[in-house]
């Protein structure tokens, strides 16, 4: 086995560093590269000294977002900066300006004029271009001048040292600077004495009354969760190496480094027997209808699937036939409940299927119940817009749900009647933010089997990964019966796989430079392989799309993706009449052809045929085929691997289920030998790609960062009414069984283990934490001294509508018996889930116009987010069409959160009585509602 670490310097192989680890400053090269010829933020060279010109600013990268389409700001600020150079360069006249804006921009040709016009008129207006300090830097620069950048950077003016550990920015010294920093020392050290008295006798005091009586034995420590949680959520990497399997090899290009992981044979045995459909009980076979025999990795499980009752862990590559395993499960539990006569009773009996995504849920649906209608099965679907009410959830015998909607339901009723099995699909999902979620349902349905003694079966589906134990104990699997670990070499169609990392730090040129690797890789294939290229916009198809056809066209390669001569030309253009989609037309001809759901609905279905068929020889899409379109190409390309997270509020990584569901479309079973996987991304992301796709990324939990919130549900549903039986549930979690495992991830000693083998203190102290928090905020009264727990309305109101604390607290401070629609609405913007969202400079223009356009007027400016969510609420209930990616994401994540944020809001003025307010928050309710069912 070759180490990667070998191969990569470490120093700008964008390691992920391991909690509480200090950080080095060699671990940021590539940040310092991104700074060495000018001072900026967020790689944006420009930046606007006046009101005036920052609103010119925003206008010109309104409009260059507007054609670029979907693309993070850094890119488009960088295209903004060099329009601005080109149109301050008067030895360029305008017509040579107007032909490299538009090879830039690429806008319609009738469109060009008046784009050119804008561009000039908002360039006018900047005055101020130019003036931003440049720094020339030989290429053999020091570590010492790379870092003295970075000082310059962070503060924005000359550093001088003034002693250890402290620094004085020049600017700032006047005739009365000794005599400012005397005081404020004075005062700080005066604050310092005072605060260090109070907490030790605050201290005393506490630790007393434990002594006295109380749950603690012993005084607890308050813990910054915080600070605790992984800020990385599920990018987190605890690995520091990557070890590849023999045979990798790496290429250097200019700009850029490419690592090549070959392709691995089938395994095949020659003793392996595998079950043919007409070996299985009569009773079962309906449910494999039109198959021959089950697979390797199904033929494995099958025994214990089928016959015996064991938790299962199945850990297997994607497309090895996991859902074939999950039935075989589904058909023991209806097995069970087989009566003489043949027929079934099926009031005994109900099964919990939970799968990441809705998209997903529509589809298993459509699938169990196509499978299971000869057993007379009913299943439904309770997914975030689908909901179910008592009676059709006592009438399913199988729900198929996400998550989240799971937890809701299970918040309510910790004795859901008579499941008997609960199967967890991708339950990898674990190390994302959603991981939470996931550890709550599970634990909640331990403690259940534990105090009820009901038997419920647990079945965990997953992608191959290392720590497959942890996962395992924490299911309850036994680890000699129900674990089944299947590595890359079962997937039916072999994957070899090219890792593109981009080392150019320019935005706009990487991703220019983006655009030509993946020109290059489709011309590797042309005429031979279908290729399906992804991207993250659904502008960007089409700009991807067209960009390799002028490249092919420039480079008189058009002819290798589709012969002159060829059937699939004549069969293309006799669909061209048939599009709606002008893009569409256009790249046709050519044997290419885009897909994202803006298209009609007969678009997608004609893209999806020819593809199919094999006549479309390049597909560009977005994410939306990898999870609802079951089409496969033998190379699947990834260009670039960030996209915008509207939770976040920024341009952010794929999440590990994105890509292996979308490289999952590698190879083509039953006529590719093996298939292609390439990632075009940054330099420094490669490695967390390499760990993810080869086994080499340690599933790690994000329970800490929920752990308020998961506490007080569990308050609120009285499963959990002291702090001793709330340590007792952490030990279920997820979280437990990590700590024990690798506690200094998680800020604990190396040897704490050796004196507390259980964790129990570091459990009390977790709990004693959050528990304060929840009093602190009053959704739970917690006695500190007997440990006991009383939920009080407001934690009811945060648990049954899974909203944050911080929100809760918000409205329950905030909320006034004369507020009218307007304060309604503000006060719905300020909520804590909508923290990370942010205005762009390139979203202000939309913004602006779409001020008009709602109904409710805005109390604040757009330098405001929370006139930003208003709007977009706004715009969400009146389902007005937005052109940004960025504030189109938003509006879908503001409005899919609004539904619950406004029930428990207007759950709190019922509380309180307030008539009148309570009557405009259920209308509030009831137009979000509607919105959602539409």
């Amino acid at each position: 086995m070759a180490n990667l670490g070998e191969k990569i310097d470490p120093k700008s192989s964008g390691d992920r560093i391991a909690k509480g680890r200090p950080l080095e400053r060699d671990d940021t090269v590539s940040d310092r590269q991104s700074k060495r010829h000018c001072i900026r933020d967020d790689d944006v060279v420009y930046q606007p000294k006046t009101k005036e010109t920052r609103d010119a600013y925003e206008a010109m990268i309104g409009l260059i977002q507007q054609h670029l389409g979907g693309l993070p700001l850094n890119i488009v600020s960088g295209a903004a900066d060099e329009i601005l150079a080109l149109l301050n360069n008067d030895a360029v006249n305008n017509p040579e300006k107007k032909l490299e804006i538009q090879k830039l921009l690429k806008p319609i040709p009738e469109e060009m004029n008046q784009v050119f016009d804008q561009l000039v008129s908002f360039g006018k207006l900047i005055t101020d271009f130019g003036v931003a300090v440049e720094f020339e830097e030989d290429e053999e620069e020091s570590d010492s001048d790379i870092a003295q950048d970075e000082e310059l950077q962070e503060t924005g003016g000359m550093q001088v040292d003034a002693g250890e550990g402290t620094s004085l920015n020049v600017q700032d010294i006047d005739a009365y600077w000794l005599q400012r920093e005397t005081a404020i020392e004075r005062e700080e050290n005066l604050l310092k004495s005072l605060y260090e008295a109070a907490r030790c006798l605050k201290d005393r005091t506490v630790a007393d009354r434990d002594l006295e009586s109380g749950w603690f034995k012993g005084q607890r420590q308050m813990l910054d969760l915080e600070s605790l949680a992984f800020d990385q959520g599920g990018f987190l990497m605890a690995n520091e190496t990557c070890v590849l399997p023999p045979g990798f090899y790496r290429s250097r290009g200019e700009g850029y480094d490419e690592l090549n992981v070959p392709w691995v044979s089938k395994k095949v045995d020659i003793n392996e027997k595998l079950v043919k459909i007409t070996e299985m009980p009569a009773w079962a076979q309906p449910a494999f209808k039109g198959m021959q025999q089950l697979n390797s990795v199904q033929s494995k499980v099958y025994e214990t699937a089928l016959f015996k009752e064991d938790n299962i862990l199945l850990c297997a590559p994607t497309g090895a036939g996991k859902t074939n395993v999950a039935m075989l499960t589904i058909l023991q539990q209806i097995g069970f409940n087989k009566k003489g006569d043949g027929t079934y009773n099926h009031g005994n009996y109900k099964i919990v299927y939970v799968t990441p995504m809705k998209a997903l849920v529509t589809e298993v649906v459509s699938n169990l119940s196509y499978r299971l209608k000869d057993y007379g099965v009913t299943v439904k679907e309770l997914s975030g817009d689908q909901s179910l009410s008592g009676k059709e959830i006592e009438e399913a015998q199988l729900i198929v749900t996400t998550p989240e909607k799971w937890d809701i339901i299970t918040r309510k009723s910790s004795d859901i009647q008579l499941v008997r099995l609960v199967i967890i699909d991708e339950i990898h999902l674990l190390h994302d933010n959603r991981g939470p979620v996931l550890e709550s349902i599970v634990a909640r349905t331990l403690r259940q089997i534990d105090t009820m003694k009901e038997n419920i079966r647990l079945v965990g589906l997953s992608a191959t990964l290392p720590n497959y134990e942890d996962v395992a104990l924490f299911l309850r699997v036994d680890l000699k019966k129900g674990l089944f670990k299947f590595d890359r070499s079962y997937r039916p169609v072999p994957l070899g796989q090219q890792y593109i990392g981009i080392s150019v730090q320019e935005p706009l040129q990487k991703f220019q430079m983006m655009n030509d690797l993946c020109y290059q890789k489709v011309l590797a294939g042309a005429g031979k392989h279908q290729v399906l290229i992804f991207v993250h916009s659904r502008k960007e198809t089409a700009k991807t799309a067209k960009s390799i056809v002028e490249n092919a066209m420039a480079n008189d390669t058009v002819s290798r993706f589709l012969k002159e001569d060829s059937a699939s030309r004549e069969v293309l253009l006799s669909q061209i009449e048939l599009t709606k989609n002008g893009d569409l037309k256009n790249l046709l001809p050519y044997g290419f052809a885009i897909h994202h759901a803006g298209l009609t609905r007969g678009d997608r279905e004609i893209v999806e045929a020819l593809f199919g068929e094999g006549h479309v020889q390049v597909l560009v899409s977005t994410e939306t085929l990898a999870w609802s379109v079951n089409l496969h190409a033998h190379t699947v390309i990834i260009k670039g691997t960030e996209v915008y997270n509207p939770e976040k509020g920024a341009w952010m990584e794929l999440t590990p289920l994105d890509v292996m569901q979308m490289l999952g479309h590698a190879g083509r079973p039953q006529y590719d030998q093996y298939g292609e996987g390439i990632i075009i991304t940054s330099y420094s992301k490669v490695q967390f790609y390499l760990s993810l796709m080869n086994e080499q990324l340690p599933i790690e939990s994000q329970f800490i960062s929920k752990l308020a919130d998961q506490l007080n549900a569990e308050i609120a549903l009285g499963t959990v009414q002291n702090a001793r039986e709330a340590c007792h549930w952490l030990g279920y979690t997820y979280l437990y069984y990590r700590m024990v495992r690798n506690p200094t991830l998680y800020g604990l000693a190396p040897d704490v283990l050796a004196k507390d083998v259980v964790l129990e203190g570091r459990r009390a102290d977790l709990i004693h934490s959050a528990a304060t928090i929840l009093d602190k905020n009053n959704l739970v009264k917690y006695d500190r001294k007997s440990g006991c727990f009383q939920v009080t309305d407001l934690g009811r109101i945060a648990s049954y509508n899974c909203v944050s604390h911080g929100t809760i607290v918000t409205y329950n401070e905030l909320l006034k018996p004369t507020m009218g629609a307007i304060d309604l609405y503000h006060l719905l913007s300020l909520s804590e889930e909508f923290k990370y969202v942010t205005i762009g400079p390139d979203e202000k223009m939309e913004l602006a116009k779409l001020l008009g356009r709602v109904m409710v007027p805005n109390k604040e400016t757009l330098e405001e987010p929370s006139a930003k969510i208003n709007v977009l609420l706004q715009a969400y209930i009146s389902q007005l069409k937005l052109e940004s990616l960025s504030l189109t994401s938003d509006m879908v994540f503001i409005g899919q959160n609004a539904g619950r944020l406004v029930r428990a809001l207007y759950e709190i003025v019922l509380k309180r009585g307030w008539v009148q307010l309570a009557e405009k928050a259920l209308k509030m309710v009831g137009r979000i509602t509607r919105k959602k069912k539409n």
